[in-house]
């Protein structure tokens, strides 16, 4: 899927190129082929942006094997932090 190395990478391309943005924008899936990132069969990609007054918050799926007690004690994962 997506490693956090082309991930960084594929953020900093669309920084520094407004076209790529757009394209990112409108057509994730293609673009993020394009440069190497495969989904499995089914899966829908949407790419969203911040901006000074709009924040987006995207809660991931959550586990279905795990038990609230066993989420409880649990602490841990990874994310990425943009200052706006």
């Amino acid at each position: 899927m997506l490693s956090a190395n082309i991930f960084n990478q594929i953020i900093a391309k669309a920084w520094a190129d407004d076209r790529f943005r757009a394209r990112l924008l409108v057509d994730p899936t293609s673009v993020l082929k394009a440069e190497g990132v495969d989904f499995p069969a089914g899966v829908t990609v949407s790419v969203v942006e911040n901006t000074a007054t709009h924040l987006n918050l995207i809660l991931p799926t959550p586990p279905t094997d795990l038990s609230d007690d066993q989420l409880d004690g649990i602490g841990g994962g990874f994310g990425w932090c943009f200052t706006l």
